[in-house]
C-alpha cells in the first residue's frame, strides 16, 4: 500500500513538472513570435508626410471659413440697416400724403423731397451714412437694457460680442469711443490695432464688430441679439 501511494505521487509530480516545462516552452515561443511580428512592422514615412501635408492644407480652409462667416454676419447687419432706411422713407411719404389736403397739387413737392433724401451708396452700407439712425432719434438705455436682458450703457463697446475692457481701451486709443464710430471703422483698421497690441490680442476676430455696432447705434436690439446668437452658434 505505501509503495502504491509513493508510485502514484511520483507519477503525479512527474506529470506536473512536464506540464510546467511544456507551458513555459509554449509561452516562450509565443513571445518570440510577437516580438518578430512587431519588428516586421515598418513605418511608412511617405504616408506620414502625406497625412501631415493634408493637415497643413486644412488650416487655410478653416481660416477662410471663419472669415466668410464674419462677412456673412456683416452683410446681415448691413441689410438690416438698409431696410430700416427704406422704412423711414416710406413713412415720410405716407405722412405727407395724409397731412396734405391738396394731394394732387402737392405730389411734385412730395417726390422732390423724397428724391432729395440722401440714399446710401450701393456697396457702401458699411460707411458713415449707414450709421445715421442715431441722428434721427435718441436711444433709450432702459429700452436697450430691457431688450437685451442686461444693464446697457449707451456707447459701451463691451456690449459688442468679442470686445472686452482691454480692447475697449485699444479702440479708445485710436479714436473709437461710440457704437457709431465703431460701425464706421474698417475691419482692416481694427485688425491692425489688434496686431499692434501684441500676440495676446491677435486671436480676436473683428470682422463682425462694425455690423454689431451698426445695429446697436440704430437701436435694432432684436437684430443685434439674432446676430450675436448666430455668431455664438458659428453660423
Amino acid at each position: 500500500m505505501p509503495y502504491t501511494l509513493a508510485k502514484f505521487f511520483f507519477w503525479g509530480l512527474l506529470m506536473a513538472l512536464a506540464g510546467g516545462v511544456i507551458g513555459w516552452l509554449l509561452r516562450s515561443l509565443t513571445c518570440r513570435a510577437e516580438v518578430a511580428r512587431a519588428k516586421a512592422i515598418t513605418v511608412d514615412n511617405d504616408e506620414l508626410d502625406r497625412l501631415r501635408g493634408r493637415l497643413a492644407n486644412l488650416e487655410p480652409v478653416v481660416a477662410e471659413r471663419d472669415r466668410l462667416r464674419m462677412e456673412l454676419a456683416d452683410v446681415r447687419g448691413s441689410s438690416a440697416g438698409a431696410l430700416g432706411f427704406a422704412a423711414d422713407v416710406t413713412a415720410q411719404m405716407e405722412e405727407k400724403l395724409v397731412v396734405d389736403d391738396d394731394a394732387p397739387e402737392a405730389m411734385p413737392a412730395l417726390f422732390a423731397d423724397v428724391m432729395s433724401t440722401e440714399l446710401p451708396a450701393s456697396g457702401a452700407v458699411d460707411g458713415p451714412a449707414a450709421v445715421a439712425p442715431e441722428a434721427r432719434f435718441e436711444l433709450d438705455p432702459a429700452e436697450a437694457s430691457a431688450a437685451l436682458g442686461k444693464k446697457v450703457r449707451l456707447d459701451d463697446l463691451t456690449v459688442v460680442e468679442g470686445i472686452g475692457p482691454k480692447i475697449t481701451e485699444l479702440c479708445n486709443a485710436i479714436g473709437i469711443t461710440t457704437w457709431a464710430e465703431l460701425a464706421s471703422a474698417e475691419v482692416e483698421t481694427l485688425q491692425s490695432m489688434l496686431t499692434d497690441a501684441g500676440s495676446r490680442f491677435q486671436m480676436h476676430k473683428p470682422g463682425s464688430w462694425p455690423g454689431q455696432a451698426r445695429l446697436l447705434a440704430a437701436g435694432q436690439w432684436a437684430d443685434f441679439q439674432q446676430l450675436t446668437a448666430d455668431l455664438a452658434d458659428g453660423t
